[in-house]
């Protein structure tokens, strides 16, 4: 019995002594901005569909990332529309930054309007992707607008997401053309440039929703962001072992529902004749930088409980 006593002790005093682990949690920021400026032309029904799209993305992503890795209300962050200006999401990404811990993962959604096009970064000219946070007007002047990051280049982007010390790091960028911003981040590991450095531990992917020759198409209906919507109902499905796996189904399913519709009603010399805007509006593909395998080693909650 005193040897019972003597043990359970010991027991005790090692776990008393053995310095806590902390938890490792996850971080959603989700931010979308649907201008109103931006309409087509001669369509009000399809513009005023696309103008909320914004809230109804956001909402779809949140979903996704809760139902698939159990990511907290207290834990998420979103800014939809005038709450998604350049000034609140610098101002929110830092506020992420001081609250997200090095062990903890965290998911970054930006949903714009977009483009590569000539802009400012700190005083330089460059030619970026940019993505269009929340203005009621559209800026005259692109470079003023992202001098003062009414609009962000890609790179000015990163680099206030580079303030996050989290070692597990995912951005996801919806937008068209968004691959035009792959060059930020592949420079943003080597020898310090960008902020990281070789000196991080951590580890850094990024989805781009379409190539930099490609437009991010809406829904059938125009409601929703294409491969926003078809992501999330892959995040969704408990099938997913990790978060590549949910990608690489939501990529495939994008590109194909994207041909579909354009080839609908057409013959394929019809598609062929109108090359460049098929090329531009109908083979989205979306796709990722990740380097050291991020994506894959993300594991899916419902999955892993499910089948343990």
């Amino acid at each position: 019995m005193k040897r019972l006593v003597l043990l359970a002790a010991q027991t005790a005093l090692l776990f008393a002594l053995t310095p806590a682990v902390a938890q490792a949690e996850t971080w959603l920021f989700a931010a979308a901005a649907c201008p109103a400026w931006k309409a087509v032309p001669d369509d009000p029904e399809l513009t005023a569909k696309m103008a909320g799209a914004c809230q109804k993305d956001v909402d779809l992503i949140v979903d996704g990332f809760r139902t698939s890795f159990g990511v907290t209300e207290d834990h998420i962050t979103t800014l939809v529309n005038a709450q998604a200006t350049g000034t609140r999401v610098k101002a929110a990404l830092a506020e992420l930054a001081a609250h997200a811990k090095p062990e903890d993962t965290v998911i970054i959604y930006v949903n714009t309007h977009g483009g590569k096009v000539e802009a400012m970064y700190k005083g330089y000219e460059v030619k970026d992707e940019i993505f269009a946070w929340y203005t009621v007007e559209r800026p005259a002047d692109v470079a003023a607008a992202t001098a003062d990051d009414t609009w962000m280049t890609a790179h000015a982007f990163r680099d206030s997401v580079n303030q996050i010390m989290a070692e597990k790091i995912v951005t996801v960028i919806e937008a068209c053309h968004a691959d035009a911003s792959l060059n930020d981040y592949i420079n943003n590991v080597h020898n310090g440039i960008g902020g990281r450095g070789e000196d991080w531990p951590g580890r850094e992917a990024v989805i781009f929703s379409a190539h930099e020759e490609q437009i991010a198409n809406f829904t059938s209906d125009g409601t929703e962001a294409l491969f926003t919507q078809v992501w999330s109902d892959a995040l969704k499905q408990d099938r997913h072992a990790s978060l590549f796996d949910s990608f690489e189904q939501a990529r495939l399913e994008t590109h194909h529902q994207a041909r579909a519709a354009c080839e609908q009603g057409h013959t394929h010399a019809e598609l062929v004749e109108g090359w460049s805007n098929y090329r531009l509006m109908c083979t989205q593909m979306p796709t990722a930088w990740d380097p050291f395998g991020l994506l894959e080693d993300i594991r899916a909650e419902h999955v892993d409980y499910g089948m343990n």
